[in-house]
Order: C-alpha cells, then sequence, then structure tokens
C-alpha cells in the first residue's frame, strides 16, 4: 500500500517551471509570485485585522457586551505568539490565496475553558464524516510538515468560492492561471526589451584571414574591452584589420491597454477597487470596497466563532460573536459631523466616542451619554414654549406682579378714561 500511495502522489506531484536551456521565457501563472495578488491580500488582510470581536447577549432588556476570559482572549491575543491583529492578518490572507482559511481552537487540559485560538495553514486538508456522524478534520501543518487529525467543531473555517466542493472552498490558481501567466510574460518581455536595449548588437568582420579559434579570441577580447559595463563612453577603437556592423534592434511595444486590462481582470475577480489599492480612494469606494469584500469575510467570521466556541446553552441564552468595524474612519469631516453631531444629541453614542470620531484625545468623565431636550410633542408645541403643561393655553402671568393686581389696575384705567383723564393725585394712590 505504500508503495501504491508513493506512485500516485508522484502522479499527482507538480513540477515547478523553469528556463530553458536556450533562453525561452516559462511563466508559471502562480498566486505566491504575484505583485498584484500579493497588493490585493495586504489590502484585504489588513482591513480584517481592525475588525473587533466582542462577545454580546441579546435579551428582551436589550444589548449587552460581556467582559470575560474568553472575550479577552478574542480582543486583545488569540495565542500567546499572535496577536488579534496578525491573527485576522493571516486568516484573511490565507482566504485571498486560498480561498480557505482555518484557526484550531485548543482547551484546557479539563476542556473547560479555551487556552488558545491558532491560526494555520494548512495543506492536503480532508473533512469527512466517519461512522458515528461525526465532522472530522485531518490537513498537514506547514509549521512542522506534520499531518493532525481534529474534530471539525475544533476548527474555526471560512471559505470563499464555495460552489463546486462539499465542505472547501474552489482554490483561484485554476481560475487566475491564464491571467497572471499573461501578465507574467508582458512584464518578462518589458525586461527583455530594455536589457537588450543597454547593449550593443553586431558582429566583426575581419579583412585578414585567421582560423577559428584565433578569431573566438579576438571576438571575446572585444567584447571585454568595449561591451561590458566599464566602458562608460560607448566608443570603441578598431584598426584596419576589422570592421563592425551593428545590428540594430526594435523592441516590441508594451501593449499598455491589453495589460491594464489583464490587471482589471484580476481586480474584478477579487472585487477590488485599483483606487483601495492605491489609497486614493473615496468615501462611496471605501463604503463599497467594506460591503463587497470585508463585511462577507466579518458575516462568517462571526457565525463559525459563534459556533465554534460558545455552547448550545450559550447560544440558546442570546449570546454571539460578532466582528465590527467603525464604518466612519475613511468618512470625510462633514459627514463625521453630521453622523455624530445626530448620534450624540440622541444619546447613542457618548463625548468620548465623538470625541474618538473626530480624531481628538479621551477626556475624563468623557465616558457619558448627553441627550438634547429640544424635542417635543408636535401636539404640545406651544405648551412647551410657555412653560405650560396643564393643558389651558392661557397666557403666563407677569412675573413678581399678584393676578388681583393686575385686575384692580385694568378696571381702574377703564373708569379714568371714561372721565376723561387721570390726575396726578389719583394716580399717585394706584
Amino acid at each position: 500500500m505504500g508503495l501504491i500511495r508513493d506512485l500516485l502522489n508522484l502522479r499527482r506531484a507538480k513540477f515547478a517551471p523553469f528556463f530553458a536551456i536556450r533562453g525561452d521565457y516559462q511563466a508559471n501563472g502562480n498566486l505566491a509570485d504575484s505583485d498584484i495578488v500579493g497588493a490585493i491580500a495586504n489590502v484585504i488582510a489588513s482591513n480584517v485585522g481592525k475588525l473587533q470581536p466582542q462577545i454580546v447577549r441579546r435579551t428582551d432588556a436589550g444589548l449587552s457586551v460581556r467582559n470575560d476570559y474568553l472575550s479577552r482572549i478574542l480582543s486583545l491575543r488569540w495565542s500567546p505568539e499572535t496577536d488579534t491583529y496578525s491573527a485576522l492578518y493571516k486568516m484573511a490572507s490565507d482566504l485571498v490565496y486560498h480561498s480557505n482559511a482555518y484557526a484550531v481552537i485548543f482547551y484546557t487540559p479539563d476542556f473547560m475553558r479555551v487556552q488558545s485560538i491558532v491560526p494555520i495553514t494548512a495543506s492536503n486538508v480532508r473533512i469527512w464524516e466517519d461512522e458515528n456522524g461525526v465532522l472530522l478534520f485531518r490537513f498537514r501543518w506547514d509549521y512542522d510538515k506534520k499531518d493532525y487529525t481534529l474534530p471539525y467543531q475544533n476548527v474555526i473555517h471560512i471559505k470563499s468560492r464555495f460552489d463546486k466542493k462539499r465542505f472547501m472552498g474552489s482554490a483561484p490558481d485554476g481560475q487566475l492561471k491564464n491571467t497572471l501567466e499573461l501578465i507574467d510574460t508582458t512584464g518578462e518581455a518589458l525586461r527583455a526589451a530594455v536589457r537588450n536595449s543597454a547593449n550593443l548588437k553586431g558582429y566583426l568582420q575581419y579583412n585578414n584571414f585567421i582560423d577559428d579559434e584565433e578569431l573566438k579570441k579576438k571576438v571575446k577580447e572585444f567584447q571585454d574591452a568595449y561591451m561590458s559595463a566599464s566602458n562608460d563612453g560607448g566608443i570603441a577603437g578598431l584598426d584596419n584589420s576589422m570592421s563592425f556592423h551593428e545590428v540594430k534592434q526594435t523592441p516590441p511595444n508594451i501593449p499598455v491597454i491589453q495589460s491594464q486590462y489583464l490587471r482589471d481582470n484580476v481586480y474584478r475577480y477579487y472585487n477590488m477597487n485599483e483606487k483601495i489599492l492605491t489609497s486614493s480612494f473615496t468615501e462611496a469606494e471605501w463604503n463599497s470596497f467594506y460591503e463587497n469584500v470585508i463585511e462577507p469575510i466579518s458575516i462568517q467570521l462571526s457565525l463559525e466563532f459563534t459556533f465554534k466556541l460558545l455552547s448550545e446553552r450559550e447560544r440558546g441564552f442570546g449570546n454571539k460573536v460578532i466582528f465590527t468595524a467603525n464604518r466612519l474612519q475613511y468618512a470625510t469631516l462633514q459627514t463625521r459631523m453630521t453622523i455624530g453631531g445626530a448620534l450624540y444629541d440622541r444619546g447613542i453614542i457618548t463625548i468620548n466616542e465623538l470625541r474618538e470620531l473626530m480624531y481628538y484625545e479621551p477626556i475624563e468623565g468623557g465616558d457619558v451619554r448627553m441627550i438634547s431636550l429640544n424635542y417635543v410633542n408636535t401636539d404640545d408645541q406651544s405648551l412647551y414654549q410657555v412653560g405650560k403643561d396643564d393643558g389651558g393655553g392661557q397666557e403666563p402671568e407677569p412675573e413678581g406682579i399678584p393676578e388681583n393686581e393686575v385686575r384692580r389696575a385694568a378696571v381702574y384705567f377703564l373708569k379714568t378714561e371714561k372721565k376723561g383723564g387721570v390726575n396726578n393725585a389719583e394716580s399717585e394712590n394706584i
């Protein structure tokens, strides 16, 4: 059986590309060697690494955030050697290159608590059900090149392009191979054109007859003297025994439009925009990138961590793991002011959260929510303006003057008005 297995593995082996003896370039189309895919993986992984994991519990009383041992592991450091950002970065990068990303959950010896969560780069992965219906996960860890078998329940597994296999995402190598080979070939053609343009090409013609060995020696001497990097001036000296005939080579034109089309083809495959790669995006472009690339990964992480880390009882009580991001981190100042002001006035965010949104440092006593009182029921607008809440709709009394004094003064004024005026003595008695 061992010999048969080795023979089967030999037939499935893939040979690395090479340069032919006569110097022909062989394109490989390998994702790991592509600068375009590398840039895409770095941008996606960097933004996934910014996600903030939390364990929340939703009940009839509202939403509460847990701050226990497991929450601190998720938000700070998944394992002694890997912080949260690095762990999420590694998983997202593996997802780009392989359409599958894994992290193994390790428990304490008594299996009562989670000890660590270790992202792994695995090969030879197999997922199957045993005779008892338990899903098992077998893989070869690239770290030590050893094979391991674990319950699938102990493995965080996120995937993309989940369309052909039962448990696994389809690797992008086959779908991007032709495009990457064409990009690679175009780059090599440009490299060859630059290299050839810097060299002197031609042939030497000797007027005197010499044998082959002597001819090779003369050519070698000419090359060493005039066709090396030390010949800065680019001038050669010849006597009447020989003559040099230059062979002009026209370098091929690089198809810029076609090259850009090939690059755009890779961008489309990963739902990527070139402006995202160059950090020249607008607010709308960033929101589109988040919703189409980062948010699907966030949802997968939330579902996997909730099911694999929390017990059925905890899930039944409304506990779940979520991965959130600050959607306004790339918004314009005007958008931050508008949204932040609206959230602050309604008591949704605290003073320090508003200051963080505006890139200010937190202040002492700023972790409180404020709410504006400038809101009233539409039916009570007039009552709110006059300071009454009894529904009478009466005008307010002048401050500091009793109501009976106001009435007495009004009656006196009417009486004196009929008599034709008020004399000084009477006015002094008012």
